[in-house]
């Protein structure tokens, strides 16, 4: 999802010619693959690592650079091509008027002033999460991406203070509004640029996701980031069906572009609705009809939002695999609401 120069900045870039020139550096990153895949797959398609912030430096992110040599640096970009009423920009790029709309807390301001341009995956998170083995040059280019409208985004600059480096299991937007579209776009950023995410955060993002349109999101990834698997060894259902009371429900999904057999560390996720004395088991059958028990009987409580890795190594990819959910408990029927089957 790239981001187009906005009519404002290609007539300043014009009335610039001549003032710099590239040096060798891209605010587009080229892009290794396109994917696109659904939202709860493709949080569960986060690679998982602990966090290392040793040798962290602002600064080792250089930005924000003048990429194309028109006078307005990163930050004016983005202000530039997110403003609701545009701004008049003079020849050093000052801005005058203009008006921009910050989601993270549903707020309008009138002034380029109160905006500040948020990495989207704060910069000490993006080297806790893998950039601390990057090169100078990809940094930077992180630091700057304007190849992806979802990796820098103007806020007013309380809701980006307030934010500051801390990801979504330890702070999400004030405004109620934002939360699927914020989990939408982290995840993006993530794989975009093939940073890990710790256990915390996994966990966080896979409840959040739970709450939001199973969508599919598509994704330009940066070459040499590490490409997460596509769909073509996954597969999702995300129509509910009902789990009587007492008794079993089943939802099937076919997997038909895989080749050999799954891996040793498939993943299952599994997102159910039941009142607060439910009490269900989770099976898994493969398509020879071998089973699987991801959660058995017992201390269910309320709503499941859960992933469950499973060795699958000695079964086929190809067929239909079929998730079995049982109520225990008499009352109230619930609900299997969607399943997905990493392979």
């Amino acid at each position: 999802m790239p981001r187009l120069r906005s009519p404002i900045t290609i007539a300043v870039a014009a009335g610039l010619a001549g003032t710099a020139s590239l040096i060798g550096f891209s605010a587009n990153p080229a892009s290794a693959e396109t994917v696109t895949v659904p939202l709860h797959t493709m949080v569960a398609d986060l690679p998982v690592a602990d966090e290392q912030r040793d040798g962290y430096d602002r600064d080792l992110f250089k930005h924000w650079i003048d990429e194309d040599g028109d006078g307005c640096n990163t930050r004016y970009e983005v202000l530039i091509e997110e403003a609701v009423t545009a701004p008049t920009v003079d020849d050093d790029c000052k801005l005058t008027g203009g008006e921009w709309y910050s989601y993270f807390d549903d707020k309008t301001v009138d002034s380029p002033s109160g905006i500040g341009i948020d990495h989207f995956i704060p910069l000490a998170e993006a080297w806790d999460s893998g950039a601390h083995s990057w090169t100078d040059d990809k940094r930077r280019d992180f630091a700057n991406d304007l190849g992806d409208e979802r990796a820098l985004v103007g806020v007013t600059t309380s809701s980006n203070s307030s934010k500051g480096d801390r990801d979504p299991a330890e702070w999400m937007p004030p405004n109620p509004d934002a939360t699927c579209r914020y989990v939408t776009e982290w995840v993006a950023v993530k794989t975009r640029w093939g940073l890990t995410v710790d256990d915390t955060e996994k966990a966080a993002l896979t409840d959040l996701a739970g709450d939001c349109p199973n969508e599919d999101i598509t994704v330009d990834v940066v070459d040499g980031a590490s490409t997460p698997p596509g769909d073509s060894c996954a597969a999702v259902n995300a129509t509910a069906v009902d789990i009587p009371d007492t008794k079993i429900a089943t939802s099937v999904v076919t997997v038909s572009d895989c080749s050999g057999n799954a891996s040793a560390t498939s993943t299952v996720t599994v997102e159910i609705t039941h009142p607060d004395r439910g009490d269900v088991s989770v099976w898994l059958y493969a398509p020879d009809g071998t089973h699987y028990v991801l959660k058995p009987a017992g201390g269910s409580g309320a709503d499941l939002r859960a992933e469950y890795e499973v060795d699958l190594s000695d079964e086929t990819a190809v067929g239909d695999w079929t998730l079995s959910v049982k109520d225990y408990s008499y009352g109230e029927s619930g609900s299997l609401d969607s399943w997905s089957i990493q392979l």
